[in-house]
Order: C-alpha cells, then sequence, then structure tokens
C-alpha cells in the first residue's frame, strides 16, 4: 500500500526480532550485516550515526582494513532492498535513517507512553492504562532480539528495556486506581521477583495485596525487600516503599471495593497527583515529579531488622550527596540554555527513562561553567542528590570509569568494603542503588563514550548531565553545543569582572576587545582578570597587546587561566598524524581553506586529508565554512587556534619542512590558477604568472578539482 501522495510505506519493528515492511509487504534484508546496520541506523531514527560508530556496530574492535569501503557497500545493499535511496542518507555526521515516528515502533511506543502519563496527570488513570497497554502490546520480544551486540544497539535495547519496565509500572499505578487489584497480585508478583531491585514494583505489588486483604503478605514482602536492600547493597529502603508499609501498617490503603471515583478526585488535588491515602498519593508522592520514585536513605551499616519495618534508634543515614563545585555568579548569556537544560533534565515532555544530555565545544567555552549553575539550581528536583566527577578526558591520563565507580558509590553510602572490585560489578551496583532514586550525575570532561558509557544509571528519576570537547557518537544523548557569547554577553561579562564604570567609559574598546577574545567567555574572563589585576591598564592598552595575533597567547594568562593551557590539552589529544595536519595549517595565511590545500601541505591524497580535516573539526579545533564552487567543505580556525598551530610548526618542524608545505600549497593555487585561466573563452593578456612554473610528478589524490585526476605536487620548489 501507498499513501495518499503515492509514496511508499514503510514499518519497521525493533521491539522484538528486527523486521521491515514496505507498502504491506515484508522486506527480507538476507544477510546479517546490513540487518545489523539498519539496526545501527534505527538506534537513533532522523539523527546521523558517526561512521566510526558503524564500523565499530558491524565489526566490534577488530574491523578490516577495508571497512570503510565495505560500509559503502552494505549502505548500498541496505537501500536497494529497502527500494528507497533517500531512507538511508549520507552527511557531514555519518549516515541517518530517514524514519518518522508512525514507521518505527520504538517511536510509536514512547508516543503512546507519553500520551499515558499525559492522562494520568489529568486523572484519567483509565486512559492512562489503555494508552500503556497499546504501548506494551508493540512489543514481540527483547529489543533488538536477533540484532548483533554492537554498543549503538546494546545501549538502545537497554534503554528501551528500561522503558518498558517503567511503563508496567505506570500500567499498574492505573489498573490500581481503577481498583483492579486482586487481578494484579499474580503479574506483579512474577515481574517483582525477576527485578527485585525495582521498589516500585514492590510498592504496587503490596499495595495490590493490602486492597485484596492479604495484608500479613503484603508486610512480608517489605521485610523480605527491605533485608535483600541491606544485606546486598547495604541501602534502606526508598520513601515509595516506606510510605506504602506504613499505609499497610495503619491500614491506610484504601478500600478494596473497585471504585475508583474517590482515587480521581483525590488525584486532582495538588500538582503531583494524589492525597495521602489515594494510590497516586502513595506511589507517586507530593514530594516527587512524574517519574519520581522517593529520597533515597542509604545506610553504611546494617540496620535491626528485628521489628516488622521500623528503623533502628539512631535512625537511618540519609545520604544526599552534593559533590557540584561551587556555582559561578557571574554566569552572563547562558540564561536560555540553561532554561533548555533544566527542562530536558527534569522530565519536561516524559523523556526515555535517563534523560542523557552533553555539552559539547570548544575549550573555554564555558562548558563546565554552564554545567555546573544547571546543576545547582535542580536541588529540589534531584533530592536524593547531585554526583560531580571529573573524568580528565584533556589530560595524559583520562579518570578510570571504575575507579570512578567507586568514588561515586561511596558518595552515595555504600560502605567501602562493599564496593565490587570489577567494572562490571560496580556498573550494575551504582544501577541497582539510584534504580529508584532521584539524582543527577555530572560527568565533566568525558573523554570518550567508552569511559563514560559504565556511568550511565538506568533509574528513570536520574538524569545526566556531560560536557565533552567532541559530541559522543554512541550514548544517544540529547548534544547541545557550547559556543561563544554574543558581543553584548561578552562586553557584560568584561564588564562585571574589570568594573562596569571602566568599559562603560569606553565601549568601543570594549567591543574591541572581546572580539579580539572571539567573544569566548574563557578567554574574556581572563582579559578582565588582567584589567581587575592592573587598575592602571586602561581598555586601550589592553586592546593594543591583544591587537597583534602572534602575542595574543601570552596575552590571555592569568593565574591558573590560560587559553594556551587548553590549547594544548586539545593538542596532547590528537594522534601525531592528525597533530601534524594542524600545524601545516597554521602555515597558511588565509582567512579559511578546503582539503585539497591541506592534501598540497602535507603530500597526501585528498581523501587522506578530509580525513584529518574532519577529525580537527571533532576536536572543536576547526569549523565549516561552508562548501566552495566544487561542492567540498571549506574549514576555517577557531579563534587562537591559528596562532597556536603556527607556534607548534615553529616548534616541531624545521625550516626546510615548512617552506616545502607552503611551496606544495603554492604549487596547487598555482596550478588551479591555470587550469581556470584555460578554461575561460579567451585568455587574459596577463593572466597566470609564467615566470618560475612548479615542477610535478605522477600521482593521486593532492591536487585541486579543476586539475587533472592523475597530476600531485612533489614539494621541490618552483624554478
Amino acid at each position: 500500500m501507498t499513501d495518499v501522495t503515492g509514496v511508499m510505506v514503510f514499518e519497521f519493528d525493533v521491539l522484538g526480532p528486527l523486521r521491515m515492511s514496505r507498502d504491506g509487504v515484508p522486506v527480507r534484508l538476507g544477510a546479517a550485516m546490513p540487518r545489523r546496520l539498519l539496526a545501527t541506523l534505527l538506534c537513533t531514527p532522523g539523527r546521523p550515526v558517526a561512521v566510526p560508530a558503524l564500523v565499530e556496530a558491524l565489526w566490534g574492535d577488530d574491523p578490516p582494513p577495508s571497512a570503510h569501503k565495505t560500509l559503502q557497500i552494505y549502505v548500498l545493499r541496505l537501500r536497494r532492498a529497502l527500494g528507497d535511496r533517500d531512507r538511508v542518507v549520507h552527511g557531514p555526521g555519518g549516515y541517518t535513517a530517514a524514519v518518522s515516528p508512525p514507521e518505527l515502533d520504538a517511536l510509536r511506543f514512547r508516543e503512546l507512553t507519553a500520551a499515558g502519563r499525559a492522562a494520568r496527570r489529568n486523572a484519567d488513570p483509565a486512559k492512562a492504562g489503555a494508552l500503556f497497554r497499546r504501548a506494551l502490546g508493540l512489543w514481540r520480544g527483547p529489543a533488538f532480539a536477533d540484532s548483533g551486540d554492537g554498543t549503538l544497539v546494546a545501549d538502545e535495547a537497554r534503554r528501551l528495556e528500561e522503558e518498558r519496565l517503567l511503563t508496567c509500572e505506570e500500567l499498574a499505578v492505573a489498573d490500581l486506581t481503577c481498583g483492579r487489584h486482586a487481578e494484579l497480585v499474580t503479574g506483579l508478583t512474577e515481574m517483582a521477583e525477576l527485578h527485585p531491585y525495582r521498589e516500585r514494583l514492590h510498592a504496587c505489588l503490596m499495595l495490590a495485596l493490602s486492597r485484596a486483604g492479604r495484608q500479613a503478605e503484603a508486610l512480608r514482602v517489605y521485610q523480605r525487600v527491605r533485608a535483600m536492600l541491606g544485606e546486598e547493597l547495604g541501602v534502606e529502603p526508598g520513601h515509595t516503599l516506606r510510605r506504602v508499609h506504613e499505609a499497610v501498617l495503619r491500614g491506610d490503603t484504601g478500600d478494596d471495593g473497585g471504585d475508583h471515583r474517590d482515587d480521581r478526585r483525590d488525584d486532582r488535588r495538588g500538582d503531583h497527583g494524589g492525597a495521602p491515602g489515594s494510590v497516586a498519593g502513595l506511589l507517586l508522592g507530593p514530594e516527587e515529579q512524574a517519574y519520581g520514585d522517593g529520597a533515597a536513605v542509604l545506610t553504611t551499616r546494617r540496620t535491626d531488622m528485628a521489628g516488622q519495618g521500623g528503623e533502628d534508634d539512631a535512625g537511618p543515614v540519609v545520604a544526599a550527596p552534593c559533590q557540584l563545585p561551587p556555582d559561578i555568579g557571574d554566569l552572563v548569556g547562558r540564561h536560555e540554555p540553561a532554561e533548555s537544560l533544566r527542562l530536558c533534565l527534569t522530565g519536561a515532555g516524559d523523556p526515555p527513562a535517563t534523560p542523557v544530555v552533553v555539552l559539547y565545544g570548544r575549550a573555554g567555552a564555558g562548558k563546565t561553567t554552564l554545567a555546573i549553575h544547571v546543576a545547582h539550581s535542580l536541588g529540589e528536583t534531584f533530592a536524593d542528590g547531585r554526583l560531580y566527577v571529573d573524568l580528565h578526558g584533556t589530560r595524559p591520563r583520562p579518570a578510570d570509569p571504575a575507579e570512578a565507580l567507586a568514588r561515586l558509590l561511596t558518595a552515595l553510602g555504600v560502605a567501602a568494603r562493599s564496593v565490587p572490585d570489577g567494572l562490571e560489578e560496580r556498573g550494575r551496583l551504582f544501577r541497582a542503588v539510584l534504580a529508584d532514586r532521584r539524582v543527577l550525575v555530572v560527568l565533566d570532561d568525558a573523554a570518550s563514550e567508552e569511559q563514560v558509557r559504565p556511568l550511565l544509571p538506568g533509574g528513570p528519576g536520574c538524569a545526566v548531565l556531560l560536557t565533552s570537547r567532541r559530541r559522543p557518537a554512541g550514548l544517544s544523548a540529547r548534544a547541545v553545543r557550547v559556543d561563544a557569547l554574543d558581543p553584548a554577553s561578552a562586553a557584560t561579562l568584561l564588564g562585571r569582572i574589570a568594573g562596569p564604570e571602566r568599559i562603560a567609559a569606553r565601549p568601543g574598546v570594549a567591543a574591541e576587545i572581546v572580539r579580539l577574545c572571539g567573544h569566548l567567555p574563557l578567554a574574556v574572563r581572563i582579559a578582565g582578570e588582567r584589567l581587575a589585576q592592573r587598575e592602571h591598564w586602561s581598555p586601550d592598552h589592553l586592546a593594543g597587546r591583544l591587537r597583534e595575533e602572534r602575542r595574543r597567547l601570552d596575552e590571555l594568562v592569568a593565574g591558573d587561566l590560560s587559553v594556551r593551557a587548553r590549547l594544548d590539552a586539545d593538542y596532547r589529544g590528537l594522534d601525531a598524524a592528525t597533530r601534524r595536519a594542524l600545524r601545516m595549517l597554521g602555515l597558511l595565511d588565509v582567512p579559511d581553506f578546503t582539503a585539497w590545500m591541506l592534501a598540497a601541505a602535507l603530500g597526501v591524497t585528498v581523501r587522506e586529508a578530509e580525513a584529518y580535516a574532519d577529525l580537527l573539526v571533532d576536536a572543536q579545533l576547526l569549523s565549516c565554512a561552508g562548501d566552495d564552487a566544487d561542492g567540498r567543505f571549506r574549514y576555517r580556525f577557531h579563534d587562537f587556534v591559528r596562532a597556536y598551530a603556527r607556534e607548534r610548526a615553529e616548534l616541531e618542524e624545521t625550516d626546510g619542512e615548512r617552506e616545502q608545505a607552503v611551496t606544495r600549497v603554492l604549487g596547487a593555487l598555482l596550478a588551479r590558477a591555470g587550469t581556470a585561466e584555460r578554461g575561460l573563452p579567451q585568455h587574459p593578456a596577463a593572466a597566470v604568472p609564467r615566470a618560475a612554473p612548479c615542477r610535478y610528478a605522477a600521482g593521486r589524490g593532492t591536487e585541486p578539482p579543476l586539475v587533472a585526476d592523475r597530476v600531485s605536487f612533489n614539494g621541490t620548489g618552483c624554478g
């Protein structure tokens, strides 16, 4: 079948074994690799998957030398199977599956669960339950059941499974509100046994048993869970489970008549859904948000289990750690992105189970400052704690995720002797401790997806705020680019640090200072600190010192703040060949450039040069400046990087190497101009200089697009 416009209708199903259909007819993909490729692309529908991530998904840690070319073959096969080339598109970020929500069952599942939560908030549990049932009815087995074990697929399958369990819990809440407690007991018992650390499942089971007149069994459920948590994790049950336990002891879990009208009336009270005795009031208490399951009550000691459930005389140790560095007082120009981040992290729009937001961008853009500021503002939302880890991603030795997990677990109240040895075991314990807690985890300066992945919680009440120079490819996170400030905000920041009167007196000079700082928060902050430290300096004096590009990095140092130090860290993170590419680019005194110019400077093929340029873009050292007339990307340096690259070239390249690189580029430019001249209807009288023709050698790939395909430049100079 086709839609009314005559366009083919596709359906892609990943909530079980991978399958797809076109116009209602199943499409067989045949070989495993195209299936694995499609599954990986469907993990991020509508968003690109980088080529390295696809290579890892297909071949793991041991790809063949021809992996990139073979990947293109698999893409071609997949497009042929789909019968629609536009379904798999290629762009600067990688390959994208062009799929809309109605076409992918995982997206339909998420839309239905979001609608169910909206109905629950509108005090319509019957409608909410129906929507949750429709969502769960889309499942045919484990997500991506036959699609390989690549990182992207495994992560998305884990997320979807977490969302499925969350939806099962929410369906139980809706059914309890509608009075279906008796028919829920068997299913909840089985699910609670399969998922012993999910406290809300146990709370729902206790409530169903109590409302069915089985109070003693409900109390035994609590005693069993409390003992298990104490012995295995060293923690106490969260607020939700303890609140239901207290209600069972009081006999205050509502009647067993099956009439939910009172619950619906109660659920209209307050913003969070329910009076104390209602189902929503017990399972979604007034101190919680839509996903919340109560604050964490953690203990580093074994509590007295003798009574029916009371704490020992000393009471539990409440652990709500806040490890955040101090908030900065003069955050400027970031109010809009800060508010957007708060909405993303607190579950606006009913996001997947654990929101993960990545702030990425170049050194000095203020990623960490923004992340810490936002985290400080979310104390009430994440009442069980705000954790912070500096992952040292730009240092020579990034943090070990196993060591980071040990610190996080002890911060959460797990006794040091109870922290297991292995990375996987620590990760499982970390996720178990946070399963029913509301905790924000801030991971600063991440090096890679592999470093971050073990540190991600799985609970629906948690969120992760991550900062990184690079945009991670395999986390299915919401990525937010943090860049330079607008000119007005940069001038405001300068005035707050240096003194508003000094800056207001010379607005034109202040505008020049922040422009010379690239409107980069770190550089502007350093400039302001230098003016503040040297009261005898005028803004004009500082502007004069900053005008000379070669000296600018020397000027932008204040205490332990240094633009050059940040660039040093980025430079160390590159491999040797890419570092050399950056050095050679520093020799080009042009506003922007194409990959063929880099190819000439390095004496490599254009394709190799494009790969180096892409790596430098990923490292936030270059940016794309659009396309040239031939459709090839043009690149430009970020502020300060050209001067830094030139410094490194002068330190690490010999005079001869630098001269040869420049000669190759000039030869390429001369050849391009000559080719363009010969293409004109009439040659100008004085066109391209003939006095010093460059010597070329047979070769491949270094030539500019207008030069014959098999001409390259050997760097022996002109003359």
